[in-house]
């Protein structure tokens, strides 16, 4: 605005401020009109005149940006946002921070606002009206700083983004290239992360919270003039009726219809007022009787349940909740006081029973079902909701309610805040289990013969023995054989050969035939002195018939003896010079079986045979999972990755078919992560139980004989944690756990004194170590994710390489 003094004509010049800025108009207005008063009193004829003349309209902010230092900590208030200021959405990058903010003051009078503070990284802090009523705030840093993760609070009408620890610069890792000839880590061209503060618990009372002023629907606004009166014990509905017609409203009493008329007792109150407030007069009589009343216009409607009672038009709103579930809401309203209608369907099923005194019902006879439907209606006797009414569709998640509007508001207005998303959090388990195995092995043996003294050192362990013969038991005398006696210096072949079965030889089985001549009829000559005439004999079928022949010198005849089924039978040969045959030997898999080789061997005179044997084993794994699991707030998550490894067999064998079956128990080993998060609260904060398991699988040692079917039996190195319930900030890293078991066996074998020699006593002692070390760590990170900002944990993922989107076009 600009200042218009007017005193007399002379004074004109010096009176008038020509118009300035907001501020410096402000600044004259209160130094000059001092001035002008004084100017106006120093002359009696002069005409003080002050007009305050309407200048061009300036709007001004009622939304302040400013920054407040504590320590390394740097706050960025914003002031003036109304009631409920929060943060809508954020985007960090390296260089800076933007956050939208929203509350109920209107951005469209707000003046862009921009401050810094160099010294602490921050280039500038800019504040400005953003789209859809909201506010803009924007942080930039200097070159070389990397803003920390904000931390949001609200004080009122005040929103503060706090940032710690300033100043903190940044750390560029070295770009790398994929080399895809080259196994091995590949180097991102990505930002260490800065350093976090040590979490702390949250403060006490930083919650939270929504409020909602609610009338009290019990306290009667009503008018009159003042009362003074005395009551006792006088009837309440009288007394109600009196006040109203004092107060010039009309009186209707409305009573239970569930209640019995010749049973109720007439309550009675007793008061005394002189000059009260009419209305403090009318509650204090309803709150005495215990009755209820509420205004319909000018009429005072009484009863012991009037809430719901009205002679206006009611309300019917219908909610489709997005989050919450219809039976959750209803529930939640139900326990402030509204009525909530539920179906139930109830099922009846009629027959006979099984069996006399008992409940269950006989199978075998019919049996009848019917079911019916049944309303139900719960809700507190109290509550600021009460005389509302509700019913839900499961169907389509809806919430219906009747009732007067004021009430349907509350109600609204419990429902918005009820029906709010639930916060997810993306947890990022890193599990490393290390094994490292480390085996050493030296044995040294040697043998010697010097005429009849033979010495053995076999892995430490001395054999001397003295003579032709080993010395033999307590009955025998030491000759040549198997057992404890025998010939020093004799070793059998360790070699294996094929088993072979010896097979008698055999003939084929034949039967002997007698010789058989064909039986002739002898007819006289014809002529005297002739020769008689043969002639062959038939049967009745025309063959010839035979009879066995008279000629001692005829041979026999050998036929083949056949089986059933028309195959040579076969018996031992009689020719005591044949040979016999080997065969092979085969296991019920078709494969050739393998004995030691029955040849020995004897170390000659006057010789020295020496082996030293030396081995060191190292066994280094490492088994390393990345799982990130997406889990909303109060649900459960779960991955399991590896592979079945069988780590039993049983072997069933069948008498009457002769098959042999194998039965395999198999068990996964690899990792198992369960994720349960209990709760994520406001302040950045996750609570939650991480249930590790890491299995991995050893090769078990199978005793000699074992029939497995051909598979590998392996034995499972389980390791399990169970975290309980921890709680961790919003992108902090956890080492929950880094359990170490290490294990250590030596064993020496030696020759008494000998093997304690130095270096030659090597020659006379066996020695293996066995060392084993296992570790496993687990790191959790968990981040609240932002469903403003769309999806970054693989929603939206580009190769940063040219070679690793090569491959992915490729279809690797």
């Amino acid at each position: 605005m600009s200042l218009v003094i007017a005193c007399s004509d002379r004074y004109h010049q010096a009176g008038r401020l020509l118009s300035a800025t907001t501020e410096v108009r402000r600044s004259i207005f209160r130094h000059s009109l001092p001035l002008a008063l004084l100017i106006g009193f120093g002359c009696l004829s002069a005409e003080i005149v002050v007009v305050m003349a309407s200048a061009p309209a300036v709007a001004r902010s009622t939304v302040a940006l400013k920054l407040r230092r504590l320590g390394d900590r740097v706050d960025l208030v914003v002031s003036g946002l109304g009631d409920n200021p929060r943060l809508i959405s954020q985007r960090s990058s390296a260089s800076g921070w933007f956050g939208r903010l929203r509350g109920t003051t209107s951005s469209a009078s707000t003046v862009p606002q921009e401050v810094a503070m160099p010294s602490l990284g921050l280039l500038s802090v800019g504040l400005k009206a953003g789209t859809d009523a909201s506010f803009e705030l924007t942080v930039k840093t200097v070159e070389g700083m990397v803003l920390p993760q904000p931390v949001l609070n609200s004080t009122g009408s005040s929103l503060i983004v706090s940032f710690r620890p300033l100043p903190m610069r940044s750390t560029a890792v070295q770009a790398g290239r994929l080399d895809l000839s080259r196994p091995g880590r590949v180097q991102q061209p990505v930002m260490v992360p800065p350093m976090r503060a040590r979490a702390a618990a949250p403060p006490l009372g930083d919650i939270a919270v929504g409020s909602m002023l609610l009338n009290n629907r019990s306290y009667v606004q009503a008018t009159g003039p003042s009362v003074s009166l005395t009551l006792n014990n006088a009837p309440a509905k009288d007394a109600l009726m009196s006040l109203a017609r004092l107060g010039g409203y009309g009186f209707v009493y409305v009573g239970d219809p569930e209640s019995d008329p010749t049973k109720t007792t007439p309550v009675g109150v007793t008061m005394a007022f002189r000059n009260e407030r009419f209305d403090r007069a009318l509650n204090s009589v309803l709150l005495a009787s215990g009755l209820q009343a509420k205004l319909d216009g000018r009429t005072l409607m009484v009863g012991t349940a009037i809430s719901s009672k009205t002679f206006g038009p009611q309300m019917s709103k219908v909610f489709r909740l997005n989050q919450v579930k219809v039976d959750k809401a209803a529930n939640y309203l139900a326990s402030l006081g509204a009525s909530m209608n539920v179906i139930n369907t109830i099922t009846t099923t009629t027959g006979e029973a099984s069996s006399a005194g008992t409940n269950q019902l006989s199978n075998q006879t019919s049996q009848t079902t019917q079911k019916s439907t049944q309303v139900e209606t719960y809700g507190a006797s109290v509550g600021p909701l009460l005389g509302l009414t509700g019913t839900t569709d499961t169907r389509l998640g809806t919430v219906t309610l009747v009732g007067d509007p004021q009430l349907i508001s509350s109600a609204e207005s419990y429902l918005k805040q009820l029906d709010l998303r639930r916060r997810q959090v993306a947890v990022k388990v890193q599990i490393l289990n290390v094994n490292l195995a480390n085996d050493r092995f030296v044995d040294a043996s040697f043998s010697a013969r010097m005429g009849d003294t033979f010495i053995v050192s076999e892995s430490g362990k001395g054999h001397l023995n003295f003579g032709q013969y080993k010395p033999g038991g307590p009955s025998g005398s030491g000759i040549y054989g198997q057992g404890v006696s025998g010939v020093p210096g004799t070793y059998s072949s360790y070699g294996q050969v094929p088993q072979q079965r010896v097979v008698q030889p055999m003939v084929a089985s034949q039967s002997v035939v007698n010789p058989v001549v064909q039986e002739q009829a002898v007819f006289p000559p014809q002529e005297p002195g002739g020769d008689p005439i043969f002639v062959p004999k038939l049967d009745s079928m025309g063959r010839p018939i035979y009879v066995p022949s008279s000629d001692p010198a005829a041979s026999q005849t050998l036929k083949p003896v056949y089986d059933s089924n028309g195959q040579p039978i076969y018996v031992p040969d009689a020719n005591p010079a044949a040979e016999q045959t080997l065969k092979p030997v085969y296991d019920n898999k078709g494969r050739v079986k393998y004995v030691p080789s029955s040849e020995q061997y004897r170390q000659p005179g006057n010789s020295f045979y020496a082996y030293i044997e030396a081995q060191i084993i190292a066994r280094n794994a490492k088994t390393l999972a990345q799982p990130t699991l997406l889990v909303q707030e109060g649900e459960k998550a779960t991955v399991e990755t590896g592979t079945d490894v069988v780590v039993n067999v049983e072997r069933d064998e069948n008498g009457d078919t002769g098959t042999t079956t194998y039965t395999y128990e198999k068990e996964t080993a690899g990792l198992t992560l369960e994720v349960d998060v209990d709760k994520i609260d406001d302040n950045g904060f996750i609570t939650m139980n991480v249930n590790p398991s890491v299995s991995v699988p050893v090769p078990a040692q199978q005793a000699p004989g074992t029939e497995t079917g051909g598979a590998q039996i392996f034995n499972l190195n389980k390791r399990d944690l169970q975290s309980g319930s921890i709680r961790l900030r919003d992108g902090q890293t956890l080492i929950l756990t880094g359990v170490v078991s290490e294990q250590q066996i030596e064993e020496v074998k030696k020759w008494p004194i000998l093997g304690d020699l130095p270096l030659i006593g090597s020659m006379f002692r066996s020695s293996e170590s066995t060392r084993s070390k296992d570790e496993l760590v687990i790191l959790v990170t968990p981040r609240v994710l932002d469903d403003d900002q769309g999806g970054v944990f693989g929603y939206g993922y580009r190769p940063s390489t040219q070679q690793a989107t090569q491959l992915m076009q490729n279809g690797f």
